[in-house]
């Protein structure tokens, strides 16, 4: 999980090492949203999978001494599984780089769960029960002032959000906080020169951190979302 922090990191300091590198200059030429207006995305959403907690049972053996070390039955690892989902946003272009954005998601992930050291069952896999997770959150998209090709320039995102898991048949609900720190391009096929309608395609990977929700321990939970999007500006 580090490493793929690390990785995000890494990569918006290159972005932003080049885009400082760049001639402010391109930036009249480079495609851009129109300023305040309304831009609408929706499309699909991959979520990684992250653990979730682990588990150890045992019991007293009957071996000599005051305290005679446990015997292990088997060990449990649990996860959330990797996802596909659907995602919505819609923003407000505050200036032609810069836009507020909210956003809705909504997938079904599945817990997963891992049994290990058994002396009797070699280790295997068993399929959990299946969440509906809905997250609702806010940021801010900072187009940089980088021009890729005519039609494609790269940007920064970064927010925070509101997690809510149902769970055993909808009947439980178990609720969190999700903050995201991401980059990715977006593609013009139609405007880009501030004075036309937009349309295009979008793609992000985002870097979440997760807290609360379901979860067997009180930890924070980093996983890698990516999506591709079309999107709108009006």
């Amino acid at each position: 999980m580090r490493c793929l922090g690390a990785w995000v990191l890494g990569c918006l300091g290159a972005l932003v090492l080049c885009a400082g590198s760049a001639a402010f200059a391109q930036n009249a030429e480079a495609p851009a949203l129109r300023k305040h207006r309304v831009t609408a995305s929706g499309g699909v959403t991959w979520s990684g999978s992250y653990p979730i907690g682990e588990a150890t049972a045992t019991y007293r053996t009957n071996a000599p001494g005051n305290t005679p070390p446990p015997f292990t039955l088997f060990s449990a690892a649990s996860t959330v599984d990797a996802v596909a989902g659907i995602e919505g946003r819609v923003g407000f272009t505050v200036t032609p780089d810069l836009a507020v954005e909210a956003g809705v998601s909504f997938a079904r992930p599945r817990v997963g769960i891992v049994i290990a050291s058994d002396a009797e069952v070699a280790p295997h896999a068993l399929e959990g029960e299946e969440l509906q997770q809905y997250i609702v959150d806010a940021g801010a998209v900072w187009q940089l002032p980088l021009r890729l090709s005519r039609r494609v320039r790269p940007f920064v995102t970064g927010g925070a959000g509101y997690l809510r898991q149902l769970h055993q048949e909808r009947t439980l609900v178990e609720t969190g906080q999700v903050y995201y720190a991401g980059g990715g391009l977006r593609y013009w096929l139609r405007g880009g020169s501030g004075a036309t309608r937009s349309f295009g395609l979008r793609a992000d990977a985002r870097a979440m951190w997760k807290r609360d929700g379901v979860d067997f321990e009180d930890r924070t939970r980093l996983f890698p979302v990516v999506s591709v999007f079309a999107f709108m500006g009006f």
